[in-house]
């Protein structure tokens, strides 16, 4: 039994419509797990990973399941390769209810670790995801490159800055605000130590700045969407009251909260808000001059950027005085097996093979289990399965390691 703050269980006794035992009995019960399969993911790998993990569907979430306890996905090296990302369940609803369109240029505004952003870039045309803790904005940009994401630009900035740059400018808005953390309870302790009525209270009058802010970044016709991961309604459909009452111009398409008796998850709201009776005017422009477009927005104002679609690597002259080119490993992300464009690549089919380089390090090509492009020495894609898992050097019988050290496996 989780041991929640006093309080907050008469906060929660109030709550209208909830069953007040029922909600106390959820909290002797684990936490539920989850996890979406990425853009990446082959339908027979993904029936494997069902099999081997006994992974049952998320009713909610198209490429969602769940996953029992005694399965670590975040071990295996398909994690690595960015075949799936790792969600609570009631969270993945987020990204599906904003109804995101192939034609859409979204923001993500409060993004890490980006759970809903890796969702949304492989929806939309264009995805600019912003964190404004410059740490956590380094672990979202590790995560849309793991992904193999290469429609999105990371940044860095507080959402006034982002709304002075980006004035009625994207199709949809996410805010996944900050608030006082009710939904991770029963799988971080850190939630109930925090917890307090004036945490509340602060994370209210953050989400309302927060909001109007957003609505600054919102095209007429478009879609704001505002997600928490509490229960508490003065954050949620409170919050969405008061905002309607400063914007008449939107209206509620759809709201929901999840509770942990209720729905088979930690507990979230979210609400999808419509600004205006028209739809927006789409961009015309294709990514790659979107992409510029944005980058030199955010240049202009001074904001930070950590990513814009997918790094190049870098030409170099040998000691041949030869021409060579070293892929970025974000380029090795964003490809496969099967269509790398690079000149070799490495096809590993172990498992202790992968974990053995994901650990940093070099192997012997004299194994049957590794299929390689063609023979010739150079820098190389390197891939499990036919997924990618970072840069390597083929010299002579070696593969070398050529992973980012910050990425390197400790155990």
């Amino acid at each position: 039994m989780v041991d929640l703050p006093a309080e907050f269980l008469e906060r929660m006794k109030k709550l209208p419509g909830t069953d007040f035992g029922e909600f106390l009995k959820s909290y002797q019960k684990p936490a539920v797990k989850g996890l979406r399969f990425s853009w990446k993911a082959r339908p027979d790998t993904i029936r494997k990973l069902i099999s081997d993990w006994r992974l049952e569907k998320i009713p909610w979430a198209d490429t969602g399941y769940f996953y029992p306890d005694d399965v670590r996905p975040g071990l295996s090296p398909y994690h690595d390769a960015g075949l799936f990302y790792i969600q609570e369940p009631s969270a993945m609803a987020v990204a599906e209810a904003a109804g995101i369109s192939p034609d859409d240029v979204v923001l993500d505004l409060c993004a890490a670790p980006g759970g809903k952003s890796t969702r949304a870039a492989e929806i939309a045309k264009m995805l600019v995801c912003n964190e404004i803790i410059p740490s956590r904005a380094k672990i979202l940009s590790s995560n849309i490159e793991r992904m193999g994401i290469g429609n999105a630009i990371v940044c860095s900035a507080a959402p006034d800055r982002i709304s002075d740059a980006f004035c009625a400018y994207f199709d949809v808005v996410i805010v996944d605000a900050p608030c006082s953390g009710e939904g991770m309870m029963r799988k971080d302790e850190t939630a109930i130590r925090e917890w307090s009525v004036e945490n509340v209270n602060t994370c209210i009058q953050r989400q309302k700045e927060i909001l109007r802010y957003a609505d600054r970044c919102v095209k007429d016709g478009g879609k704001l969407v505002y997600s928490t991961c509490t229960f508490e309604p003065e954050e949620n459909e409170i919050q969405i009251v008061h905002f309607l009452e400063d914007h008449p111009e939107y209206t509620v398409l759809v709201q929901k909260t999840f509770y942990p008796h209720t729905d088979r998850g930690e507990g979230q709201f979210y609400a999808v808000l419509k600004k205006g009776a028209g739809e927006p005017v789409r961009s015309r422009e294709d990514l790659p001059a979107l992409i510029r477009q944005a980058q030199k927005t955010l240049l202009s104002a001074g904001i930070h950027i950590l990513r814009s679609g997918i790094m190049a690597g870098e030409h170099m002259t040998d000691k041949k005085k030869r021409d060579i080119y070293i892929p970025s490993h974000a380029e090795v992300m964003a490809s496969d097996f099967e269509s790398t464009p690079f000149e070799n690549a490495a096809d590993l089919s172990g498992e202790q093979q992968a974990l053995s380089f994901l650990k940093g390090n070099q192997l012997s090509l004299c194994e049957e289990s590794i299929r390689l492009k063609n023979d010739k020495d150079c820098f190389l894609g390197v891939y499990f399965d036919g997924y990618p898992l970072g840069l390597g050097k083929k010299t002579g019988g070696s593969l070398k390691n050529h992973l980012p050290k910050g990425l390197r496996r400790i155990s």
